[in-house]
C-alpha cells in the first residue's frame, strides 16, 4: 500500500499509548463514561475547539499522556508525553515525544514538564504543552501504567525477537524468539541502561512490542480478550472525548493512520544545583512548531514558508553579533548570580543560552584536566594516565551491560578504579553506552559523601581503562 512509517523515539509507556488509541476508539461505547473527564481550554484556542468538526475531518491534536502514580505520590507524574496531530485529508499523522525532563518554568513547579501533572493534572499538562510548543492540544489521552500490563496480560502476552540478551530488574531476557508477560514487557520495553546502542535499541524493542500488540488486536482470538481488556480500559484510561467524538474519530480518521512520521526534541542535558534537566534546542522547537501549525492547518505553506526564513535569518544575525561570545562571556561572572538569573529566565531566552553555553563548557572541560568547564555540578575534572584493568576476553566486539558477565565485571572494575573507590565501598547509580566502545558512569560511594562521573573506554587488546574523571557536587542522577 505504499505505507510509510518512520521508527518513533519514544520514552516511558508510549509504546503501549499508541496501541491504546486504536483500543479506546474502538470500545468507545463501553467505556466512555467511565473514561471522560472533561478540561478548560485556554481562551484563545476555545474558539478553535468549539468550531471543530469531526465529521467533516478537520484537523485534531491529541496528547497522549502515559502517568506513573507510586505509592505515596499524589497526582503522579506524566512520565510520558507525546503530542499527535491527525489530518485525514493529507492522510498523515505527525507525532512528537517530549522528553520528561525538559525544562519549562511552572509555576509551582519543579521547572520540569512532567511535573506539571502533579500541579494540576491533565490541564495543567496540557497548558504546559501548548506553552513548549505554540499549538493548540485539542484532546488527550492518560493511561496509568498498571492500563500496560493489563492489556499485554489481557492477550496472554506477547511474543517478540530479542536480538541483545540482558537482564534487568531481576527478569533475565535471552536472545531470540521470547514470550513476555505485561510485567515482563513493560520491562523489556523501558530499559535503557543495558544495551550499547543507547536509545535506537530502546527504541526497536519499543517497536516490537507495539507490532505484537497490534497482531494481536487483529487477530480473531482478541473477540474472546474483549471483555478483558474493557476492563483494563475503563479503569486506567482518562480522556475528554465524549462517546460521540471517539466515534466520529473512529469513523472519519481512518485515513490519517495511512502515513506516520515522528520527530524528536533536539537538546541537551543540563545539572543545575545537582537536578536533571532536558533543554530543548530554540530552533529545533520552532521548526517542529511550524510543522505541526501547517498540519493543523493554522498557517498556510506560504506562512510556514515565511516563517522558516526570518528563523533563518534571525538565526544568522544572532550569530554575526557575537551571542555565542556573549554567552561565552556570561560563564566568568559569579556562579551565584548564574544561578539566580537561570530561575529568572524566560525559558526562550534560556534555550538560545544554553546551547551556546553548553558548546562552550564542552570546549573548556576538554582544555584543561583541572578546570570544571564552568560546569555548575562539577567540581574538577581529574585525567590521569590510568592503566587498563587486565582483560580476560578474547573476542571483545561490543559493550554489554549483563550483570554478572565477564564484560561487566571488567567495565566496572575500571570504574572503581578511575573513581578510586573499592567495588565493595562504591554504589553504581547510573551506567551508559558512549557508541560502541565507551561507557559513563555515576557513582558514589557507600556513604554517598564522594560522588563521580567516570568515563571509561575499551583499549583493544588491554582492557577497559578510566580516561577521565568528574567530581561533582551532588548525585544528579540519584533521582532521575
Amino acid at each position: 500500500m505504499g505505507k510509510k512509517v518512520l521508527l518513533i523515539t519514544l520514552t516511558s509507556l508510549t509504546v503501549f499509548i499508541l496501541t491504546l488509541v486504536s483500543f479506546t476508539f474502538q470500545f468507545v461505547t463501553s467505556t466512555g463514561a467511565s473514561m471522560n473527564e472533561d478540561i478548560e481550554h485556554k481562551e484563545k484556542y476555545q474558539a478553535r475547539v468549539d468550531d471543530l468538526s469531526l465529521t467533516d475531518g478537520d484537523p485534531i491534536s491529541i496528547l497522549l499522556m502515559g502517568v506513573d502514580t507510586r505509592s505515596g505520590e499524589e497526582g503522579g507524574r506524566a512520565d510520558t508525553m507525546v503530542l499527535m496531530t491527525l489530518n485525514p485529508q493529507s492522510k498523515s499523522i505527525e507525532m512528537v515525544s517530549i522528553p520528561r525532563d525538559t525544562h519549562l518554568k511552572i509555576d509551582g513547579g519543579l521547572d520540569k514538564i512532567n511535573s506539571s501533572y502533579q500541579i494540576g493534572g491533565p490541564a495543567e499538562t496540557i497548558k504546559s504543552v501548548e506553552k513548549l510548543l505554540d499549538v493548540p492540544v485539542d484532546y488527550f489521552i492518560e493511561v496509568n501504567m498498571k492500563g500496560f500490563e493489563g492489556i499485554v496480560n489481557a492477550y496472554g502476552g506477547v511474543e517478540v525477537n530479542n536480538d541483545i540478551e540482558f537482564t534487568d530488574k531481576h527478569v533475565h531476557f535471552p536472545k531470540g524468539e521470547i514470550k513476555l508477560d505485561g510485567k515482563e514487557a513493560l520491562i523489556y520495553a523501558r530499559m535503557r541502561k543495558k544495551d550499547p546502542r543507547g536509545d535506537f535499541g530502546r527504541q526497536k524493542r519499543q517497536r516490537q512490542v507495539i507490532e505484537a500488540l497490534m497482531q494481536k488486536g487483529e487477530s480473531i482470538e482478541s473477540v474472546t480478550k474483549f471483555g478483558e481488556i474493557i476492563d483494563v480500559i475503563q479503569h486506567n484510561v482518562k480522556t475528554n472525548m465524549n462517546p460521540i467524538e471517539m466515534w466520529n474519530i473512529q469513523a472519519n480518521y481512518k485515513s490519517a493512520r495511512e502515513t506516520m512520521e515522528a520527530h524528536k526534541i533536539e537538546g541537551k542535558d543540563k545539572t543545575f544545583k545537582g537536578t536533571y534537566y532536558y533543554m530543548p534546542d530554540k530552533k529545533n522547537l520552532n521548526t517542529i512548531s511550524l510543522r505541526l501549525k501547517k498540519h493543523l492547518e493554522l498557517i498556510s505553506n506560504d506562512e510556514a514558508d515565511q516563517n522558516r526564513s526570518k528563523i533563518k535569518k534571525n538565526a544568522e544575525n544572532n550569530k554575526k553579533s557575537g551571542d555565542l561570545g556573549a554567552a561565552t562571556h556570561e560563564t566568568n561572572r559569579s556562579k551565584s548570580d548564574q544561578d539566580t538569573e537561570m530561575k529568572d529566565q524566560d525559558p526562550e531566552t534560556e534555550r538560545s543560552y544554553e546551547t551556546a553555553k553548553n558548546e562552550a563548557e564542552e570546549k573548556d572541560t576538554d582544555k584543561n584536566s583541572n578546570e570544571t568547564g564552568n560546569q555548575p555540578n562539577v567540581k574538577r575534572v581529574i585525567k590521569e594516565d590510568w592503566k587498563p584493568v587486565p582483560t580476560r576476553q578474547t573476542n571483545h566486539t561490543k559493550v554489554t551491560f549483563d550483570e554478572g558477565s565477564l564484560d561487566w565485571e571488567e567495565m566496572t572494575e575500571a570504574i572503581a578504579k578511575g573513581a578510586n573507590l573499592t567495588r565493595d565501598d562504591m554504589i553504581l547509580w547510573w551506567v551508559e553506552g558512549k557508541g560502541m566502545n565507551n561507557v559513563m558512569a555515576t557513582v558514589t560511594n557507600k556513604t554517598q559523601t564522594e560522588n563521580y562521573r567516570v568515563h571509561v573506554k575499551w583499549i583493544e587488546g588491554r582492557g577497559y581503562a578510566a580516561i577521565k574523571v568528574e567530581e561533582l557536587y551532588e548525585n544528579d542522577q540519584k533521582n532521575r
